[in-house]
């Protein structure tokens, strides 16, 4: 599609969104955009590489690609989250947004939460326990997530970086 041919490059489509989120963390706009393609970055992996491997498919114990979208689900507990920001604003599930809030004005939030004096977005993942995650910090692990699956799964030598450094595992 236009110049994207492979999951590399999809997945260099997701840094440059990420930066993109990072230059403005409170943009509803860059977050959602960010959500939709790291949770697309599936269909790009399954389609480029997975589906015609039998080897690898048989490594990760999956047949066909709801059993690889499951698999992902075993090895991120926050992708399920990215997805539901993506199909959310896909879809206008207005469901998907609670627990989601934008941070602004006095105090930014909790204590050492987010970006210093800076407004951001967060997101609640328990019901329990009142501090939120902060979106940035959930992108960041679903990209490093298909970062390492790219750099040890893929069939690519190299793999792009983005101008945000991610941390390592």
């Amino acid at each position: 599609m236009f110049d994207m041919n492979n999951s590399r490059d999809f997945y260099q489509k997701l840094l440059e969104d990420f930066d993109d989120f990072m230059g403005q963390q409170d943009s509803a706009r860059h977050a959602m955009n960010c959500a939709i393609t790291a949770h697309h970055l599936a269909d790009w992996v399954w389609g480029d590489f997975v589906k015609s491997d039998a080897v690898l498919k048989a490594k990760l114990a999956v047949k066909d690609k709801e059993d690889f979208m499951c698999w992902i689900d075993t090895q991120t507990v926050w992708y399920g989250l990215v997805q539901g920001i993506s199909n959310g604003s896909k879809h206008f599930i207005r469901k998907a947004g609670e627990g989601t809030v934008k941070i602004q004005g006095f105090g930014m939030g909790g204590y050492g939460q987010g970006p210093f004096g800076m407004s951001y977005l967060a997101i609640q993942v328990s019901e329990t326990d009142p501090k939120n995650l902060t979106i940035a910090e959930l992108l960041e692990v679903v990209i490093r997530f298909w970062r390492n699956f790219l750099r040890t799964l893929g069939p690519y030598n190299s793999l792009p970086a983005g101008k945000t450094q991610l941390s390592e595992p």
